[in-house]
């Protein structure tokens, strides 16, 4: 599984569940100190945007492996 970051480069991911965590932990880690607002600012948004894609590929992931069962209307 991949997935393209806000660069333009292809990240393996070979334990989605743990990459989820880890994108979730990285999006709220911060410096600390005024001049390093905009690099916060752009490492937040760079992890914000891997954990969405992460957790976007899991739900598909997840839709794959779901049956269609049909519905109930498949006498009419």
């Amino acid at each position: 599984m991949e997935i393209i970051d806000l660069h333009g480069k292809k990240i393996e991911v070979t334990d989605l569940s743990l990459a989820i965590l880890q994108a979730d932990d990285f999006r709220h880690y911060q410096l600390i100190g005024s001049d390093k607002m905009e690099f916060n600012r752009k490492q937040r948004v760079y992890w914000e945007d891997i954990y969405i894609k992460l957790l976007l590929l899991e739900q598909a992931l997840g839709n794959e492996k779901t049956d269609y069962k049909g519905d109930n209307n498949d006498n009419l």
